[in-house]
């Protein structure tokens, strides 16, 4: 590689002058071997290129010397997301080296569809990293199809590889049923699954719930439809709970929001169609698990409504350490209110009393 390296040279540049067949064969040559005018990294790029050329002897060569190349620096290149696909993917072709491959599927620059062509040939190490990508796989199913049509995916992988088409596909595929069956309108376009996919993860490990669905509030018990949804999901797994709760219209929502699991409970405050009227009415139920409240304070949308703000410094349930900031923003009326509210914990009303005997002075 030459000390000083042309400014309009690069790896894609250089490819791009040996497909239109710019350079003779004894300069392809050199270029296997490594002797190219550009950054070492780039080198990379167009070895693996040259890997898969039709001249015999520049493939070899150009194997040999990705072979003889630093793990360091091939892993490097492979970790930078700063590549493009294209070039990723060249490499994923040209080397068996697992932990290139593994740094390959980790990139988010490498595109699902070389993940899943990755996955019909990958050895028993990489499958293991593909596998426990969730978040790729549930973006691009086919990586979990082209996993499984792999030759020699081992024994635990294929077990994996089950419970995580089970636990996300097969179930949801049975919820989408559901959800139809009650005419509950899911939208895949409009709720895309990444929302929770931390939430669906954590799901998968846990056991099955030992107390109750909490009962329908008596205005909703007289409820046909409410009474149809709330019978179906005493059924359900916790996996199926989260999906529903993410999918599910406001009947859904209002009975999903007084789940016990946090999982299920904090996938209903994730939910598309959840309104500003109901995160409203949210904020001041006392019957909510506090994470719920916890999620409403970290919305700012939310929070820029005044009624929510009010409801949850007035709701005993909400976390103290959230409560506390909302104080200085309530109305002198509210605050008054506030402090002589014997419901609350003793240093809100603290806080409020102190605020508004401030506000007090300086009217």
């Amino acid at each position: 590689m030459s000390s000083s390296t042309p400014l309009d040279l690069n790896a894609t540049s250089v490819i791009g002058l040996i497909e239109t067949g710019a350079y003779p064969h004894d300069i392809l040559l050199n270029f296997a071997r490594g002797f190219l005018p550009i950054e070492q990294g780039e080198v990379v790029a167009v070895i693996a290129y040259l890997c898969a050329s039709t001249d015999d002897e520049v493939a070899t060569t150009a194997r040999q010397t990705l072979s003889d190349t630093p793990s360091r620096v091939v892993v490097a290149f492979a970790e930078n997301e700063s590549n493009s696909a294209t070039n990723l993917d060249l490499l994923a072709r040209a080397t068996n080296d697992n932990f290139v491959l593994e740094s390959l599927v980790r990139n988010k620059s490498f595109l699902d569809s070389s993940v899943a062509e990755l996955a019909r040939r990958a050895e028993a190490h990489v499958q293991d990293i593909i596998v426990t990508n969730q978040s790729r796989i549930i973006r691009a199913p086919q990586i979990l199809d082209a996993l499984l049509e792999n030759p020699r995916l081992s024994p635990d992988n294929r077990r994996r590889a089950m419970e995580v088409r089970e636990e996300f596909f097969d179930k949801k595929a049975r919820l989408q049923a559901a959800i139809a069956k009650f005419d509950l309108e899911a939208s895949e376009d409009e709720a895309p699954m990444e929302a929770i996919a931390d939430l669906l993860a954590a799901a998968e490990a846990e056991p099955q719930p030992d107390h109750p669905l909490p009962e329908l509030p008596e205005q909703e018990k007289k409820d046909e439809k409410a009474q149809s949804i709330w019978a179906q999901i005493t059924q359900m797994t916790v996996g199926e709970k989260v999906l529903l709760a993410f999918r599910g219209d406001k009947t859904v929502r209002s009975i999903l929001i007084r789940e016990r699991n946090r999982l299920v409970c904090s996938s209903t405050m994730r939910n598309p169609r959840m309104t500003m009227t109901e995160v409203e009415n949210i904020s001041g139920m006392r019957e909510v698990d506090q994470e719920v409240l916890r999620l409403i304070s970290l919305r700012r949308e939310w929070m820029a409504k005044y009624p929510v703000v009010l409801a949850l410094a007035r709701n005993p349930r909400t976390p103290v350490g959230v409560v506390l900031p909302l104080i200085n923003r309530l109305t002198l009326r509210d605050l008054k209110g506030l402090k002589d509210d014997k419901g609350v914990a003793e240093i809100v009303r603290t806080t409020a009393r102190r605020f508004y005997q401030a506000r007090q002075k300086n009217a």
